[in-house]
């Protein structure tokens, strides 16, 4: 069933599910109602007037879909010269948000149900939910073994390594490579027992699957090669960091690069504006509009406008407008065309992917350039006027709370771009400055996104925890943990766009690398905690 004929089997899936919520507050309440959807579909209500009338009474009652654009912060994808070619490197884009596709609406119904468990820490009613309701038992394996990966991780989170892992491997075990998440979760739990040979056969399971994001795909492939060399087997350890550093634009798949001692040639060239393309973009009123629509916040609209221009249907047109738009300094638009872009020999333009400012912040840089630009492209894709579900505003998304705090109790727009940059830039020192952060990037980038509190309380939770990587990946909450790697992956690509050394991607890099790439190439002896988390 495929268009709008499988939304609104979707639709009617949540019709039922919160009929059953709704009335009944006996322990059953969270059975899903799969009776009586079978009798809604077998009654022919599925048919297209009724399809119609449905869809149009729905629209305005289910929640609206922001668009791209206007609510971008989810709050929720280099020492040595280069010894070996990277031609092998697949040059793709890893998306920053990745949905399962192709799942039935039972899928939805039932994994909707354990989220919400999930979200409330009860991983064992979850479970409980998985394993009795009479529409878990119809679901595909696959289906049903990626629903128990997500219950495993949960009890990874809160700390239960041994039956996180055991849950884990009952999924791995039936669907393989079908559930990614299940290998990541096993493999986790392996680690921290100490087993590193099997963990890097769970590692396997999600660095080797076709259907995983890019981002975990390169996380497994990874760690699968550093539980490869923890357990003595340098070879597959190797084999497992070349899977990885085929992403070299997220988090592990750089450090992987430069764990075999290489580095991403990145495309720092810009496409050519041509007079004659410069004149007819001028000209173009779709093209004058979208650039308004983008400068006057609205980069929703601007997208729409370019999509309906001649110049998006063709590689020479999105070069062409790709060109303009870097040359009138608008970075949303440019990061936009940027990944829909490449030039003569298939590449993408990184100068494009990492765009930079064009505003400052009122008393010039005083934080690393480079870090605030990858809070930037991470928090707003550089639109001034992002404001997120909880109130966070502007290029470097901050609460208005904590604007007040910084600068005093004074308000002050936050739309601004130069002075929410000051703002923002103020408070990255303050972080910085404080003692649960004490100038550690990655802590910095923690306490950015879920608060200095919460930084110190994991910090606490987990006490003794001195592997950085480790730490990142024990922190309980999920948003924090993808927030951390993209802001650090863009920080150390703006500091090779910048022309910086990267001392901290290094270190981090060399923990655990084959034998035969650290002979090779010789680190500054600083401890691994300082050089990689203080630049």
């Amino acid at each position: 069933m495929k268009g709008a004929e499988q939304n609104f089997l979707d639709i009617l899936w949540q019709i039922c599910y919160h009929i059953s919520t709704m009335h009944n507050n006996n322990n059953n309440k969270r059975c899903i109602p799969n009776r009586f959807l079978s009798g809604v579909l077998l009654s022919g209500v599925v048919c297209g007037v009724a399809l119609m009338v449905f869809s149009a009474t729905m629209k305005s009652a289910l929640p609206e879909m922001k668009p791209f654009g206007v609510v971008l912060n989810t709050g929720t994808d280099e020492l040595a010269t280069q010894t070996e070619s990277t031609s092998l490197i697949q040059d793709t884009l890893p998306e920053d948000i990745s949905e399962e596709r192709g799942t039935s609406a039972g899928y939805k119904l039932v994994s909707r149900a354990v989220v919400t468990e999930l979200r409330q820490s009860r991983p064992t009613y979850a479970l409980k939910i998985l394993e009795t309701d009479p529409l878990s038992k119809k679901l595909k394996h696959a289906e049903f073994d990626r629903i128990k990966a997500m219950i495993a991780q949960s009890y990874l989170v809160e700390g239960k390594i041994v039956q996180a892992g055991l849950i884990a491997e009952q999924a791995v075990t039936r669907s393989g490579k079908s559930v990614p998440l299940a290998g990541w979760v096993a493999g986790q739990s392996a680690w921290r027992q100490g087993n590193y040979s099997h963990a890097s056969d769970m590692f396997a399971v999600a660095g080797e699957s076709g259907v995983a994001s890019v981002w975990l795909s390169a996380g497994g492939a990874y760690w699968a090669a550093r539980s490869a060399a923890r357990a003595g087997d340098d070879e597959v350890a190797r084999q497992y960091y070349e899977i990885s550093a085929r992403h070299p634009r997220t988090f592990y798949g750089l450090i992987s690069l430069r764990a075999l001692g290489r580095e991403f040639e990145f495309n720092w060239q810009t496409p050519d504006l041509s007079r004659d393309n410069k004149r007819a973009l001028e000209q173009d009123l779709k093209v004058s509009a979208a650039l308004r629509s983008s400068r006057g916040g609205n980069l929703s609209a601007a997208i729409t406008m370019l999509s309906s221009t001649k110049w998006m249907k063709s590689e020479d047109g999105r070069r062409a407008l790709l060109a303009y738009f870097q040359y009138r300094k608008d970075p949303a638009l440019t990061l936009f065309l940027a990944r829909k872009t490449r030039d003569g020999n298939g590449r993408f333009f990184d100068t494009a992917l990492y765009p930079e400012s064009p505003w400052e912040p009122k008393s010039g840089y005083e934080v690393d350039k480079a870090l605030i630009h990858a809070l930037i492209r991470q928090e707003s894709r550089f639109n001034p006027y992002a404001v997120s579900r909880t109130g966070a505003t502007g290029l470097m998304q901050l609460m208005p709370s904590t604007a007040q705090f910084v600068e005093g109790g004074v308000s002050k727009s936050l739309s601004h771009p130069e002075t929410n940059l000051s703002i923002g830039q103020k408070y990255v020192k303050h972080l910085l400055n404080d003692k649960a952060v004490n100038n550690d990037l990655f802590k910095m980038a923690i306490a950015y996104n879920a608060g200095p509190g919460n930084l110190s309380r994991w910090q606490r939770e987990l006490e003794g925890v001195d592997d950085p990587m480790v730490f990142i990946e024990s922190i309980p909450s999920g948003e924090t943990r993808a927030f951390v790697e993209r802001v650090m992956v863009n920080y150390w690509i703006y500091r090779l766009r910048m022309g910086q050394d990267t001392p901290g991607l290094d270190a981090i890099a060399f923990i655990d690398a084959p034998n035969s790439v650290k002979t090779a190439i010789v680190v500054a002896d600083t401890p691994i905690q300082q050089v990689a988390l203080a630049e």
